[in-house]
């Protein structure tokens, strides 16, 4: 199982103030830091018109960190695939792959912002539609010299892809939440699924009906890969570790709870700063894995059970985690 991780210097925080441009360098730096730990891969969100200025161009911004390190997967996560053109995004991700020497791996996702859909001029309805579509083109541009698509929403005919991508095809994930819909949506596809941060339990439900829904379709086991958001914090007490989750919801997830709509339910309705005893609150609250190092290890070889390929772990606590838990899973 590998383990990717990422920066928190892709936004300016309110209860954490920084210069945006001292944030663009501490995400380039953390990433060779990442690289030093042994970490597997690093990544980046995507958000547009945002007051805290997140990162929209996530493709840009790594190629920054292509030049700087030499071996680690640079990753999306998610890219919000519908709010491109799907032959210009494989463009885009061909010549990050050429200049990172066959780095890239594409976490793509429907996105869930109805301002950012408003501000570009393109419908929200339509994005599951056209996120399988694109997927489909970026899948056909980075694997065949030249390729036709017919789709109900983009049409290419006999297209060639410059430069050409060093993966063939690129590899590609369906960022999918935490929704049963979204599981078997990107099962039925047989397209790699990238979870969000859930409770282990259910977790695994989600990987069950991913899987279901791959087989029913006619896809192989091979075929069917899982990944997953893990955010965990870790003390010496369960105590310490509580606090520093608290510290994690105050500083960071509250405010995108807020401010973004993080929250999504099984109906695909964004919930605006609800209250603190919403379910789905609470369920995200408990998403957040507290514990000592044995007790996250524990947790963390119940995912690799499940038959996750990799694990993306949070920024913080970057250098205990290389330290003390990447070991037991490379024995």
């Amino acid at each position: 199982m590998e383990f990717w991780t990422t920066s928190i210097g892709i936004a300016k925080m309110r209860p954490i103030p920084n210069a945006l441009g001292d944030g663009y360098d501490k995400f380039v730096n953390d990433a060779a830091e990442a690289e030093a730990l042994g970490f597997d891969g690093y990544g980046s969100g995507e958000h547009h018109f945002m007051y805290d200025e997140f990162m929209p161009l996530p493709l840009q911004a790594m190629a920054a960190v292509a030049a700087k390190t030499s071996k680690i997967r640079l990753s999306t996560n998610a890219m919000l695939l519908p709010l491109y053109d799907p032959l210009e995004a494989a463009e885009i991700a061909s010549t990050l792959d050429v200049l990172s020497n066959g780095r890239v791996s594409l976490g793509l996702g429907m996105g869930y912002r109805p301002y950012e859909f408003d501000g570009f001029g393109t419908k929200k309805t339509t994005r599951g539609a056209r996120l399988r579509e694109s997927m489909e083109v970026l899948r056909l541009a980075t694997t065949q010299d030249s390729f036709s698509y017919q789709g109900k929403y983009y049409q290419y005919e006999n297209e060639s892809l410059r430069p050409r991508s060093i993966q063939r095809p690129i590899d590609l994930w369906f960022c999918g939440g935490t929704s049963l819909q979204g599981a078997r949506r990107a099962g039925a596809a047989g397209l790699g699924y990238w979870l969000a941060n859930s409770p282990f339990d259910h977790t695994e439900n989600i990987v069950k009906e991913y899987r279901k829904a791959g087989e029913e379709a006619g896809f192989a086991a091979s075929d069917l890969r899982i990944a997953s958001f893990k955010d965990v914090c870790i003390g010496n007490t369960m105590a310490e570790a509580q606090g520093l989750r608290q510290m994690l919801m105050d500083s960071f997830y509250d405010e995108h709870i807020l401010g973004y709509g993080y929250l999504v339910d099984e109906d695909g309705k964004n919930l605006y700063n609800p209250a603190k005893d919403h379910p789905l609150y609470q369920r995200f609250v408990s998403s957040l894995y507290c514990g000592t190092v044995e007790m996250v290890i524990e947790e963390l070889k119940r995912y690799e059970a499940l038959g996750m390929e990799m694990i993306f772990l949070p920024s913080q606590q970057r250098e205990l985690i290389a330290q003390e838990i990447l070991p037991e899973f490379r024995k």
